[in-house]
């Protein structure tokens, strides 16, 4: 019964251990605590030396823009580089949380990495997808690049979202329009 209780245990932990895609490092530069590897933003949010994440929940985002998002995220996913050490991600990684939450996104279609100074996740994440900025938000329709946000936005979060939503959009439908009327 002991050896089934050891085996148990041992098959659980390993079970938690695979479950974090993430590791917890110390930033040589600032002795802070840095996240590497595939996060979530729940694994932001409980993190308490991130304060910042909270602290940028109140976003206040233009809701007509971000209303319309809705209309166009079904069929695209986004891959998202950032750094737990860097003001950019800081400053809009909250914002994009607050857009998406409030606007009824699926957040199964978003697949987050971490990154250390180097930019380098725990594999090799970031030189396939050629990451030399965080943040970088990468919007995916299937397996091609729709388009990428890089470092800050142009206008907010949900206009630059949009802009880039709406436009593969259109260009799909004009696709689709060309192919039936041929």
């Amino acid at each position: 019964m002991k050896k089934l209780m050891l085996v148990l245990a041992a098959i659980t932990f390993g079970i938690l251990a695979q479950a974090q895609d993430y590791q917890r490092i110390i930033d040589k530069k600032t002795d802070r605590i840095m996240l590497k590897g595939q996060v979530t933003f729940e694994d932001i949010r409980k993190e308490s030396a991130f304060s910042w994440f909270q602290d940028g929940l109140s976003y206040d985002y233009n809701k007509m823009v971000a209303d319309n998002l809705e209309r166009y995220y079904k069929p695209y996913h986004f891959v998202v580089f950032l750094g737990t050490w860097c003001s950019d991600t800081q400053d809009l990684l909250p914002k994009l949380y607050t857009v998406l939450h409030q606007t009824n996104f699926d957040f199964n279609a978003i697949t987050m990495y971490a990154v250390d100074r180097n930019k380098e996740a725990i594999n090799n994440e970031s030189k396939n997808f050629k990451i030399d900025r965080v943040p970088t938000i990468i919007v995916l329709h299937g397996e091609r690049e729709v388009g990428r946000i890089t470092e800050t936005v142009t206008a907010s979060i949900e206009h630059d979202l949009l802009a880039i939503l709406e436009a593969d959009y259109l260009e799909l439908e004009r696709k689709r329009v060309a192919k039936w009327g041929e």
